[in-house]
């Protein structure tokens, strides 16, 4: 199978065995790609193109081979001709959905026919990622195999962040169910408990399920919200006023790490059309996180402000409209610049060495976002290791009214 190409990017034939391609600037990432073809031409001329790109190449000219080396070695990607003697590439691609161990490894087909709806369909059917057709073009090889290999990577990602999660759901749910049988166990088989000794364990039962209750509305919210199925009740409210109530509702855990926990508000802000509960959820996870994350004696600050928001998100450089700004700054231990993109994405927890803190669902920050952006307005972070962090968000006023 000739590989065409153009320009200075050309894969010879097997007899040629070389290939001109302009040097690379940055190494790829060392994934680990099978080529299956009976033709040991196209195998050669496809493993050379990848190789120079810095893959990891094994070959295989038939489907049984193919298999036995998917067996064997850990696989990123497989090239899989459609068309081969004994086992063609639709059986073996049968065949690897089928084993645990190779059935997410994501596979390109590669095709002499063309991509007639029949063929497709049931290749797709199977379980295959993407169809290429012979003859192959070198930039079109490279391009799909690195958007296959990134979104397999993504994919990866989220099922670990997705197994990490269930994990610590169950290890943080598996304590205060304990705590809750144990305790009531006891006091239904103690029935000379002094009341002491009764109020204390009925203390920590009732922690313990204030403690379930809380990662259970978490799910619960976020299930809403990323559905749609959350209904905002706004009215006109004063967004310095609810800020307050949850500073309020703040402040013992402040004091209890001799942080001080203060205000600087823009004053006669306009009144916004707000479902005040869930800006104060809002602001309750921002606070919390921010003393959470601070070190005892250190400062966490509430400013509000006037500011302009994107008229549309999708083109934030366009038209503004006037709207309210929040942020919470704290002196705390800093978000590192890696983690920022990530910051308000389900499951996502801070790990940070120089603080302890206690295991929650790592929903809260992705409920903020869902709720802010439901308002119609943004949230973003200003951040830098072990300098504290900002937190802002902005909710646009109400239509009509100005600053």
């Amino acid at each position: 199978m000739p590989v065409r190409s153009s320009n200075a990017r050309r894969c010879h034939t097997a007899d040629q065995k070389q290939i001109l391609m302009e040097p690379k600037t940055s190494p790829a990432a060392r994934n680990t790609i099978l080529v299956v073809d009976d033709e040991w031409q196209s195998v050669d001329s496809l493993s050379t193109i990848l190789e120079h790109e810095d893959y990891i190449v094994h070959r295989a000219t038939s489907g049984k081979e193919g298999l036995a080396i998917l067996e064997r070695e850990r696989v990123d990607l497989v090239l899989l001709d459609v068309s081969m003697p004994v086992l063609d590439g639709f059986e073996t691609l049968a065949r690897i959905r089928v084993h645990k161990r190779t059935q997410d490894i994501p596979v390109i087909f590669l095709t002499g026919y063309m991509r007639g709806s029949l063929h497709m369909e049931r290749g797709f059917n199977l379980g295959v990622n993407e169809y290429l057709v012979k003859p192959i073009e070198t930039e079109e090889l490279l391009v799909r195999v690195r958007s296959i290999l990134r979104m397999s990577l993504a994919e990866k990602k989220v099922k670990q962040l997705q197994t990490d999660f269930f994990s610590m759901l169950v290890h943080d749910l598996r304590g205060p169910l304990s705590a809750v049988s144990t305790f009531t166990q006891m006091m239904l088989e103690n029935s000379g408990m002094d009341a002491e000794e009764r109020t204390e364990m009925l203390t920590i039962t009732g922690n313990a399920c204030e403690h379930m209750l809380g990662i259970v509305n978490d799910l619960l919210d976020i299930s809403k919200l990323e559905s749609d199925y959350v209904t905002l009740n706004c009215e006109r409210k004063d967004i310095n006023a609810s800020i307050g109530s949850s500073m309020a509702r703040m402040k013992p855990l402040a004091v209890a790490k001799a942080i001080r926990l203060q205000k600087a508000f823009a004053p006669d802000l306009p009144e916004l059309m707000i479902d005040r509960q869930k800006i104060e959820q809002v602001m309750d996870n921002l606070i919390a996180n921010a003393i959470k994350f601070t070190l005892n004696g250190g400062a966490v600050t509430v400013t509000t402000e006037f500011g302009q928001i994107p008229q549309n998100r999708l083109a934030p450089n366009g038209a503004m409209l006037p709207a309210i700004e929040v942020c919470v700054s704290d002196t705390g231990v800093g978000i590192a610049a890696n983690d920022i993109p990530y910051l308000f994405d389900k499951y996502r927890q801070l790990k940070t060495k120089s603080i302890s803190v206690a295991k929650g669902t790592g929903l809260g920050l992705a409920i903020c976002k869902n709720i802010v952006e439901a308002h119609g307005g943004d949230i973003w972070v200003k951040s830098e290791d072990g300098k504290g962090s900002s937190f802002f968000f902005r909710l646009p006023l109400i239509p009509g009214e100005s600053a």
